[in-house]
């Protein structure tokens, strides 16, 4: 739910009864990272639970580094990746969007 407990936790720190929902910000920043040396990104699938905005933050920055990286041609393939572009504003930034 958007108003669980959240916590930031590096992967291998993750409660044993607790569920990794989003990626965090350090992730995010290699991700962007990756994205922006990249020539092609072909993208299916969310990084977390984006329905929920408490875990939108990864999918959201994954969409905005491929509209910002103008030299990357970005497919984004299946429903919820199309879903999220859309949701956040971004789609018409992609190059190709399929589903």
């Amino acid at each position: 739910a958007n108003d669980a407990n959240t916590k930031v936790v590096a992967i291998d720190e993750i409660p044993s009864d607790w569920e990794a929902l989003d990626i965090g910000p350090k992730t995010r920043e290699l991700y962007r990272d990756v994205i922006m040396k990249s020539k092609l990104v072909v993208w299916n699938g969310p990084m977390g639970v984006f329905e929920m905005d408490a875990f939108a933050e990864g999918t959201k920055a994954v969409a905005q580094a491929l509209a910002d990286a103008v030299d990357t041609y970005s497919v984004i393939g299946g429903g919820d990746s199309a879903a999220a572009v859309e949701k956040f504003g971004l789609a018409e930034k992609m190059d190709h969007i399929s589903t």
